[in-house]
């Protein structure tokens, strides 16, 4: 495979704009025929990768999108494609998913396939918004839509939850409990985890519980969350001071919540803990779990009602949204009135 062209080099080797090259590669109507088949010769000289771009993006539709995820084994991500799925099956198009597995060359070589197969845009939830996907993406003019993740580019659609919203949601209501300490547990590096962290850090300070916080990184799994309990039961004497816990995936907090109920402690009467996405199994579990709802299904709606429209209007300039995230009041975490007059969940 041959190196990356950029479109400078394009429009250099065929001695055109850069504008030019842009407009080619979009198959936008008003290029001469010669210097539409000059900017394609260019790329496809020396079987350069944007070979396959030109020839994709100048040729009919596909009806085809591809949809790159973070890690397949995830209900969020699932139910946040369920969303994707039906929108773009609806709208004529077929889905073809895959997963980066939170790597970012894996994601990359993800993104190059799905151009080679010539789908007609991308929906991608990136490891990082500035990844060498999303630049791969930018350059090739393939339309694409960034989803559960922000850019600060004007010129990039994305569709997100408002995480550090949701984060602050949690630290509020944690600090609705009894709790005389607070612990906090990041999982995977990403813009979405520690805007979350920071929502929740900035909702305790401004309470003035900053020396009352312990954060813990690399907490990923249900299996973390499961092994650190004991150390948070060591460090942190739970069975004596009244302690919250906000942990940034329902996966880790419902490790957590196993990790302490098999050590004896009681939650939330000793411990309350907060999740974040509301997963599905969130109210199903052994203690029913308080967490920040996330719209996953309607996140993946409007992700791949915006793809189609960039698909389809190349005029379109896209658009920007935070969806609000909202707080679900489950077993796991009680407000302080408890002790005297009771509470009832707010399931959902």
């Amino acid at each position: 495979m041959g190196r990356h062209l950029t479109m400078n080099d394009i429009a250099r080797i065929a001695n055109v704009s850069v504008a030019t090259v842009s407009r080619v590669l979009a198959n936008a109507p008003n290029v001469r025929a010669e210097t539409r088949d000059r900017v394609l010769q260019a790329v496809a000289s020396n079987h350069y990768e944007p070979s396959h771009i030109a020839r994709s993006l100048s040729t009919r539709k596909t009806h085809t999108l591809g949809v790159v995820i973070d890690d397949m084994a995830n209900p969020f991500f699932m139910e946040l494609a369920k969303g994707v799925e039906s929108v773009l099956r609806e709208g004529g198009y077929t889905m073809l998913l895959t997963s980066s597995n939170w790597d970012v060359n894996e994601e990359r070589e993800l993104v190059r396939t799905l151009v080679r197969n010539r789908v007609d845009g991308v929906l991608i939830a990136a490891v990082d918004p500035e990844s060498d996907a999303v630049t791969f993406l930018r350059e090739a003019g393939v339309p694409f839509v960034l989803v559960n993740c922000c850019s600060e580019s004007d010129e990039i659609s994305y569709i997100a939850g408002d995480s550090y919203a949701g984060g602050r949601l949690a630290g509020e209501c944690l600090l609705r409990t009894p709790v005389e300490q607070c612990l906090c547990l990041i999982g995977v590096p990403h813009q979405s985890t520690e805007e979350r962290t920071q929502g929740f850090i900035d909702a305790i300070t401004a309470h003035g519980k900053a020396q009352d916080l312990e954060v813990y990184h690399d907490v990923h799994t249900f299996e973390d969350g499961y092994n650190i309990a004991a150390r948070i039961i060591a460090l942190h004497r739970v069975h004596t001071v009244e302690t919250g816990i906000f942990a940034s995936n329902d996966f880790v907090a419902m490790g957590v919540v196993d990790g302490l109920l098999d050590h004896g402690l009681r939650v939330p009467q000793q411990v309350s803990v907060i999740g974040y996405d509301n997963i599905e199994f969130a109210k199903r579990y052994r203690v029913p779990l308080t967490t920040i709802n996330q719209p996953k299904k309607t996140m993946g709606e409007l992700a791949a009602a915006e793809l189609i429209r960039l698909v389809e209007d190349r005029e379109y300039r896209g658009r920007r949204l935070l969806l609000s995230p909202r707080l679900v009041i489950r077993q796991s975490c009680r407000p302080a009135t408890d002790r005297q007059t009771g509470w009832s969940p707010n399931e959902s």
